[in-house]
């Protein structure tokens, strides 16, 4: 009999590790280069989208975690079972990514169209500068570098031509509304997720770690799978993503049965409105505002760093990025061992320092250092921070109110914080971005200053709570 139970668990967290891949696989294959496609030139493929069209795509995912806290805990705490509403709005998602990847495709001819246009009205030596490109190819040739720039400069301004940009327009406004609809559906999905798999194994403090981690596999599985299999920088990402969603939502309707638990709540406290009183502790609202702009400066790697690794002249870059991944796994596995409860403190600070020493290390631009050092620091800022908070919030709030604490985290980082992100890495990234170059010098200055300060503020006034609630 106790085998039974043993192998009825192992087949539990298989079904639940399944899960995760699937749901992290789907949003892994957009995410991470999406942005590159929409900031392209179109003779490259791309809808010439300007960093603030780009940066409230993205953005969408952030009014989607506002959004979605408000409805998951009505939803799968009163009304309906977890894995069904988890099943119905992968569905979604999988209607939706289709949808927007028809979008592009729809735009993409008509946006090459009126780049060429555009571009034919500039010249170069007396030729028009378009037809330009293909000569004086040599990257070794400092007179065919020089030639290049002059193209280069000469092509910057039909990013503004009105009617480059109004094919532009055209395009954004539906993809915004589609993608707004999934990613309030995608998170739906990453509330669920951890609700299904926290409620479903033996030993949540210890399996449900080992369940979580094959979302971080699906999400580098996904980046394997887009660069040896398809073609990153393009639409492709979008029916990749799609096809997971669409696994995903079939797969839900075979996971236990997770139902409601909350039909004696008010619906008071389904929203989590109780742990507001949270907010009379003063490191609590410390914590709160350093998530808050840790979440904020993020976005400038989550969303920009494909197109920063490609204009260094990194192969395969959405590969290289899974090199944050391999250190975030480790960091996982060592994380028991550093003891997190009694070095609270000293181990969210390291998580901080990661995220400055990456904005230091990319300001500079040097690739051995960028690939060695920058990218790993965004698997281990996130580990050392953002997990580490969890034992904060263990400490903090008491039993009744550890679930809604967590809501207001992921209200106030995952939603706020990435919707502030992005629109100020846009406004940063537009400020030194010219026609298709973009300084990234300057502009991970920007992080690393408002980094350097948040490491401050936290050594100052951030102070722990001594011993858990029993």
């Amino acid at each position: 009999m106790m085998g039974e139970v043993k192998a009825g668990s192992r087949l539990v967290r298989t079904r639940l590790s399944l899960m995760m891949f699937a749901f992290y696989f789907s949003v892994g294959a957009w995410v991470v280069t999406l942005s590159t496609f929409l900031m392209s030139a179109p003779i490259h493929g791309g809808l010439y989208f300007t960093t603030i069209e780009l940066g409230w795509v993205y953005s969408a995912s952030a009014i989607g975690g506002i959004l979605a806290p408000l409805s998951v805990g009505l939803l799968t705490d009163r009304l309906f079972r977890a894995e069904r509403v988890l099943g119905v709005v992968n569905l979604a998602s999988a209607v939706l990514l289709f949808a927007a990847g028809f979008i592009c495709d729809t735009a993409q001819p008509r946006m090459a169209a009126a780049y060429r246009e555009a571009a034919s009205k500039q010249f170069v030596d007396g030729r028009p500068a378009l037809e330009q490109l293909a000569r004086h190819d040599d990257p070794n040739d400092p007179t065919d570098a020089a030639f290049r720039e002059r193209v280069r400069a000469a092509l910057d301004p039909v990013s503004d031509d009105p009617g480059v940009r109004r094919v532009a327009a055209d395009a954004f406004w539906p993809l915004f509304g589609v993608m707004l609809g999934y990613c309030v559906c995608m998170q739906l999905s990453l509330t669920l997720t951890t609700v299904i798999g926290l409620r479903n194994v033996v030993d949540p403090a210890h399996d449900f770690s080992r369940v979580r981690l094959f979302g971080t596999v699906g999400w580098m599985a996904s980046a394997f799978a887009i660069e040896a299999v398809f073609r990153p920088a393009t639409t492709d990402v979008l029916y990749v993503a799609a096809a997971g969603a669409l696994f995903l939502g079939l797969f839900s309707f075979t996971l236990p049965a997770t139902r409601p638990l909350g039909a004696g709540r008010s619906a008071f406290e389904a929203f989590g409105l109780p742990a507001l009183s949270l907010f009379k502790d003063r490191s609590f609202v410390v914590f709160v505002f350093i998530a808050f702009i840790a979440t904020a400066m993020n976005q400038f790697y989550v969303v920009y760093a494909h197109r920063y690794l490609k204009d260094q002249g990194i192969p395969a870059p959405a590969l290289v990025m899974t090199i944050a991944q391999l250190v975030e796994v480790g960091c996982m596995f060592a994380l028991p061992y550093l003891r997190p409860k009694d070095w609270m403190k000293s181990l969210m600070l390291f998580g901080l320092a990661g995220y400055t020493l990456r904005c230091v290390v990319l300001s500079i631009g040097w690739v051995p250092a960028v690939i060695a050092l920058g990218v790993p620091m965004h698997g281990w800022g996130f580990t050392f921070f953002f997990l580490v908070a969890s034992t904060y919030l263990d400490r903090e709030a008491p039993p009744h109110l550890r679930g809604s604490a967590q809501g207001i985290i992921t209200f106030i980082s995952g939603g706020i914080g990435v919707l502030a992100g992005n629109t100020f890495s846009a406004i940063v990234v537009d400020r030194y971005r010219q026609g298709t170059m973009i300084d990234w010098n300057q502009v991970w200055l920007v992080p690393l200053f408002v980094c350097c300060g948040m490491m401050f503020v936290f050594i100052l006034l951030f102070k722990p709570p001594p011993k858990a609630h029993p």
